[in-house]
């Protein structure tokens, strides 16, 4: 038998193309049979409840123009997933996590040196990789990378050389930049020397 609202929303459809129906049936016996503009409109409004689940809006005979209240919900639902998508892409990784995916993302040096923020750092390239967004170059990753660090002391070391970023990752950077610039610009490029700042 279906939901009441679904009850509901048949008795409704039902009671307006039986009002529009009579309307039309005393219409045209008052014109004696002649279709009119007056006419087609009642049959439009006979058949528009119907028509709701395929049509966005319908214009009836003299300028009358119906917009389905199903379609307003939809793009009300549709709007609600939007801003529930754009909040998750802007808020998934943190800052510094976006730096560091655009930074390797980028045709250029992707620097890094030891600091105290160094740990950070690590933690949030752990975190990268586990999500698939960036993977270690052949015979590197996250052990080479933070020994060279170390090794380095305190001298710059190219992130780029031990890590990649994936399709994935691409493909992340790709949506947050088509779903937040218009709210006012994505994730920053990293400058050179981001990194470990980055990760305080």
């Amino acid at each position: 038998m279906g939901s009441p609202d679904q009850r509901r929303t048949l008795t409704a459809k039902l009671a307006v193309s039986a009002v529009a129906g009579t309307a039309f049936l005393v219409h045209m016996a008052s014109e004696r049979t002649r279709l009119d503009t007056t006419g087609l409109a009642l049959i439009g409004l006979a058949i528009l409840p119907w028509l709701a689940s395929v049509l966005t809006r319908a214009e009836l005979p003299g300028g009358l123009k119906v917009e389905f209240q199903a379609v307003k919900t939809e793009q009300r639902r549709q709007a609600q997933e939007i801003d529930a998508i754009k909040f998750l892409l802007a808020y998934f990784l943190t800052e510094h996590e976006c730096r560091h995916l655009e930074g390797l993302a980028a045709n250029k040096s992707y620097p890094a040196r030891r600091n105290s923020t160094t740990s950070f750092f690590e933690a949030e390239m752990r975190r990268l990789k586990s999500l698939g967004f960036v993977v270690g170059r052949p015979g590197c990753g996250i052990r080479s990378l933070f020994g060279a660090i170390v090794e380095a002391a305190g001298k710059e070391v190219n992130v780029r050389d031990h890590f990649e970023i994936t399709p994935r990752g691409q493909d992340y950077l790709r949506l947050r930049r088509e779903m937040l610039t218009p709210l006012g610009g994505g994730a920053p490029e990293a400058e050179p020397g981001a990194a470990p700042d980055a990760a305080s």
